[in-house]
């Protein structure tokens, strides 16, 4: 990375931080003149001054000496690019923590730590509502899901491939986003969720981000109106699946039509105005109930009240759980340090949480060197 761009990333993680450049030139042992001067590019840090700026502004050192993926490149050069009625919502946090997520899966990647699932690249977003509802349909068969509710929604997508984070992005935050790691036939791909918005927007977006990398189009911020639209229809078909959701609304038959659907939404772990609008496309309500419901917002109390409840997830910190699983092989075999492993696990373990190392006896240790020479 050249010292210029090394600068701005100083500068951002500093504004991110609040934090002056007097103050970081204070924490880190430096003069303020030496920071701005290293902000724009014309001193040079060296790796010791780097290592401890990274530590003052709770940064991967990565975030700083590491270039970005060709994916992460490729995600902001569309959205500077893309007209208004195709730009999606994002924010510098935003694309900061794709960036370090892209970046630490690729390593876990290249270390055999994460498997890289076959693409189709033929794959291509749905042209209408019927295709998207037949692509659903045939990714949840490929999940053995048949048309039961999704409960771990992260554990699914990472068969597919997609790994996650939940991050703290504000409940006024972005959604959320996706990239894929390689542009090889075989890849994996890492979405960024807001963890802190309601519980079926973070599902819908998760199931909307993996709808991006199934069609082959993870970091297109180009994508049109009719695309998204086609996205957010398999995603709905995917999270609530017809014969499903027309089972609960039937089983249900003695209720009214706002604790049916309550019932749909809880069953199928989604929001209040996805579950409104699917058994609306489903033909179960018309469009005027269905206008109706959606000012007839929900409460906890109301679920409770009818016995319904489940759990809310993914919800920040969240990772999941093969991106965990690697992370912790890895330190296990002694390819990952302590420090490391915790800053790849994201504030979801602490240091003393971590397992044991196993002893290696000396067959391991001989193993080990077998093939290095004498």
């Amino acid at each position: 990375m050249d010292h210029k761009t090394l600068g701005l990333r100083v500068a951002q993680a500093r504004g991110e931080r609040d934090v002056t450049q007097a103050k970081l030139g204070e924490m880190v042992g430096l003069e303020r003149s030496a920071i701005s001067r290293a902000e724009k590019g014309e001193r040079r840090l060296t790796m010791a001054e780097m290592v401890a700026i990274a530590e003052a502004l709770g940064r991967p050192l990565g975030f700083f000496v590491n270039d970005p993926l060709p994916a992460v490149v490729n995600r902001r050069r569309d959205l500077a690019n893309a007209p208004e009625d195709a730009r999606h919502d994002t924010t510098e946090a935003l694309d900061t923590e794709i960036e370090l997520f892209a970046a630490d899966a690729l390593m876990l990647l290249e270390m055999g730590l994460l498997a890289p699932v076959k693409r189709d690249r033929e794959a291509r977003t749905p042209q209408g509502h019927e295709e998207a509802e037949h692509l659903a349909s045939a990714v949840r068969d490929s999940l053995g899901a048949g048309d039961e509710p999704i409960l771990n929604l992260g554990q699914a997508c990472e068969q597919l491939g997609l790994y996650t984070y939940a991050a703290s992005l504000g409940t006024n935050g972005p959604d959320g986003g996706c990239v894929e790691v390689t542009a090889d036939d075989e890849s994996i791909a890492v979405a960024v969720i807001n963890g802190d918005v309601d519980s079926g927007r973070r599902r819908m977006t998760l199931a909307h981000e993996l709808g991006h990398w199934l069609c082959g189009d993870a970091y297109d911020a180009m994508a049109g109106a009719d695309c998204e639209k086609m996205l957010f229809s398999f995603a709905i078909h995917f999270l609530a699946p017809r014969s499903g959701a027309t089972r609960v609304w039937l089983d249900h038959a003695d209720w009214n039509s706002r604790d049916r659907a309550l019932a749909v939404a809880a069953v199928y772990h989604l929001s209040w105005s996805a579950a409104v609008n699917q058994l609306r496309n489903l033909g179960l309500i018309d469009w005027e109930e269905a206008k109706s419901l959606l000012h007839q917002e929900p409460r906890r109390g109301d679920y409770v009240h009818l016995k319904l409840t489940w759990a809310r997830e993914p919800k920040s910190p969240y990772l999941s759980p093969g991106f965990s699983a690697a992370c912790i092989e890895g330190y296990t075999s002694g390819q990952l340090t302590a420090a490391r492993t915790i800053e790849l696990l994201r504030d979801t373990m602490s240091p003393d949480e971590l397992p044991e190392r196993p002893v290696l006896s000396l067959d391991d240790l001989r193993r080990s060197f077998a093939g290095h020479g004498d």
